[in-house]
């Protein structure tokens, strides 16, 4: 039996961290909040007391008429404007807000005062619309932790990259097959758009189609590669181990400081930006948690990642990690201690090995772009003809700047042999 080791780890946050739960619980809808644009607060609400609020103050069947005809219900703006509670002359719009706060303690869950976010979509629409908000994780006892399976699977992700970047060679099957990808799916659309009388819903129909065809296509073949990289001598095909196991975290040593921030698109190209109507909860930096890695030498032996000790894991997730940083995003490597990109990153495992596999800008630019829609919108066709690919690492608007999300450093404080 190969030697298997067990570490207790430390994790810092660096940049801010979002990580989703994976249940209902982790969504709040428009229904189950209120956010004051005159103060930045946020009001996350009891739903049952809520009801019974409205039964009691004898306003429900308004509530329920706005719910049936507003599909973009805002219930700052219902309470304060709509519910009739505060229309009396002895009402002014601040004392509508400090009526609205006083009945607040009858049905606040949680309460974050004067958050740092700016919700501003466009410059034509209200400060104040917003659509849903992302919590993060939390077990039962309502504690923020980071899942092991989050973990695993950033580590899993970038030690991919890593092997990938010294050892392209060893794809070319693979890296000529996406390309062969990218110009039929080119090909095909310069066609189909050449038609006469072709409409907009057609296209529309065209590319939602297409692009989720090669979709289906470069995961198969990021599948593959990583079965060669992972399991290509797993002696059992069907029971994939490859030596990492990882813990959820643990004993926090301190309350988690949380803030919340809004998404932004960045338009790269003309060097501007959005504001989308999601906002997520983020843990802040120089927040610290503890969880275990265990990592199984002789399975590990067995994959091509060279995995031979704990520096050979740190080195190869330092190295990706810079990778990412410097070569695709061609941003400044500020922090200088990151070893690992944790989460809120949609798509992020294709669109990562895919920067790991086209040394060439504009080549894994266009393969990206195609990645990135799922949808048959105008979205699509904007960053289809776009020359530019969007980040493969999260950026939020902090403080009045924009800063990379989800940087951590995790290092080794402990070690033991399994069995000894």
């Amino acid at each position: 039996m190969g030697k298997i080791v067990k570490y207790k780890m430390e994790m810092e946050v660096l940049t801010p961290v979002h990580i989703a739960g994976a249940d209902y619980k982790s969504k709040l809808n428009k229904t189950e909040y209120i956010f004051n644009p005159n103060t930045n607060d946020l009001t996350i609400i009891d739903n049952n007391k809520f009801v019974n609020f409205l039964v009691e103050k004898k306003i429900i069947d308004k509530y329920l008429d706005e719910i049936r005809e507003n599909n973009r219900l805002n219930l700052y703006s219902f309470l304060v404007n709509k519910s009739g509670l505060y229309d009396n002359n002895n009402y002014d719009n601040k004392n509508k807000n400090e009526a609205l706060k006083k009945d607040l303690k009858n049905f606040t869950k949680k309460s974050y005062k004067n958050l740092d976010i700016e919700l501003k979509i466009q410059e034509n629409e209200k400060k104040e619309n917003l659509n849903n908000i992302t919590l993060l994780n939390k077990n039962v006892k309502d504690e923020v932790y980071i899942p092991g399976s989050s973990i695993k699977g950033a580590l899993v992700n970038l030690l991919l990259v890593s092997y990938i970047i010294n050892n392209r060679d060893e794809f070319v099957n693979e890296i000529t097959q996406i390309e062969n990808e990218v110009e039929n799916f080119d090909k095909k659309r310069n066609e189909f758009v050449s038609k006469e009388n072709i409409t907009e819903k057609e296209i529309e129909i065209f590319d939602k189609k297409n692009s989720k065809f090669f979709q289906g296509k470069v995961k198969n073949v990021i599948n593959k590669i990583q079965e060669k990289i992972l399991y290509e001598n797993c002696s059992n095909k069907k029971i994939k181990k490859f030596g990492i196991s990882v813990s959820d975290s643990y004993e926090n040593k301190k309350d988690i400081d949380i803030n919340f921030y809004q998404d932004i698109d960045e338009k790269i190209k003309d060097k501007k930006e959005s504001y989308l109507p999601v906002v997520r909860e983020y843990i802040e930096p120089k927040n610290i948690f503890e969880f275990d890695i265990t990592l199984d030498f002789e399975l590990l032996s067995r994959t091509r990642l060279k995995i031979n000790n704990f520096d050979d894991l740190i080195n190869a997730l330092e190295e990706a990690t810079d990778y990412l940083i410097e070569n695709t995003l061609e941003l400044p490597d500020e922090l200088c201690c990151q070893n690992l990109i944790l989460g809120a990153n949609t798509g992020f495992h294709q669109k990562t090995i895919v920067h790991a596999l086209f040394k060439d800008k504009s080549e894994r630019t266009q393969v990206v772009k195609i990645l990135l829609h799922k949808g048959g919108t105008n979205a699509i066709r904007l960053h289809l003809n776009d020359k530019d690919s969007p980040r493969v690492i999260n950026r939020i608007r902090k403080n009045g700047k924009l800063e990379l999300a989800g940087l951590v450093e995790i290092r080794k404080i402990s070690e033991k042999e399994v069995g000894k």
